[in-house]
């Protein structure tokens, strides 16, 4: 029973991306690119909730396991480094299969407004974890869960730290980092938010994912897959101590995937709710 528990709260930490906040600044964004026929359709079906409150249903969800456990691996996909093609037959997580099937109930003439809004919440949410970049994982250190890292002087690991660290430590609130993130945008920046499928934003993330990774602190003696602080047990010597070098070098890119979830997942919203 013991071994079930630890089990199950790994997989559900390695399922969170962005952090409410985060995902909240997704769903914010997107409303302010979407058609305002659109907006309203997606209004009524979540019964007059915006896109920011729903978004972070799914993660909340996972407070009933015996409910929704079915839903855990949703928000992930692995693709290894050395893959040029993904392939989800081989992964652990179905992203990319489940943003796919939650896109074919919405746009479904027939389907019931409860299954539209299970489909809509997901769909948002889905978006959002697939714009940060360690849930395209690389298949050997769940999404940087297992890769232990201190930031600003307190034990944390790299995926909590793109989850919700960096973006907590600026102390904004979702509308505050959806203003933040869209302002002085290009008509270029825009034209390539706008570019795309769903499979492209994936080796996005996939390529920015291999560039996140702090170097290692003390080099392995062995040839090793994945760095050597992303294992069980790490001597506190070999834990890269993060700080505000490396923020200034990465909270732009974070700035920017939640700025390109919003406006991609506006124009998902947009085809699906003509």
């Amino acid at each position: 029973m013991k071994a079930f528990i630890v089990s199950m709260l790994l997989v559900s930490t390695s399922a969170f991306a962005w952090g409410p906040t985060g995902h909240r600044a997704v769903g914010e964004i997107a409303e302010k690119y979407m058609d305002p026929r659109a907006l309203l359709l997606a209004r009524n079906i979540l019964q007059g909730q915006s896109l920011a409150k729903g978004s972070t249903w799914p993660d909340e969800i996972k407070s009933e396991p015996a409910r929704y456990q079915y839903t855990y691996n949703w928000h992930y996909t692995d693709w290894a480094d050395d893959a040029h093609d993904h392939d989800e037959t081989n992964s652990s997580g179905k992203l990319m299969g489940s943003i796919e099937a939650q896109m074919t109930i919405l746009k479904s003439p027939t389907a019931k407004r409860e299954e539209k809004e299970f489909a809509l919440k997901f769909i948002v949410h889905l978006i959002g974890d697939l714009h940060m970049p360690l849930h395209v994982g690389n298949g050997l250190d769940q999404g940087g869960n297992w890769c232990k890292v201190s930031y600003m002087g307190q034990a944390t690991n790299l995926h909590a730290l793109w989850d919700e660290g960096m973006i907590n430590f600026t102390n904004l609130s979702f509308t505050e980092l959806s203003k933040f993130v869209s302002a002085g945008k290009t008509l270029e920046q825009m034209n390539a938010a706008r570019s795309g499928t769903a499979i492209d934003w994936a080796r996005e993330s996939k390529v920015l994912r291999t560039q996140i990774y702090p170097a290692n602190v003390i080099e392995p003696q062995a040839p090793m897959s994945m760095k050597g602080y992303c294992r069980k047990d790490v001597p506190a010597e070999e834990i890269p101590k993060l700080s505000y070098e490396y923020a200034y070098k990465f909270m732009p890119l974070v700035e920017e995937r939640i700025f390109l979830a919003g406006v991609r997942l506006s124009l998902l919203l947009n085809d699906a709710l003509k």
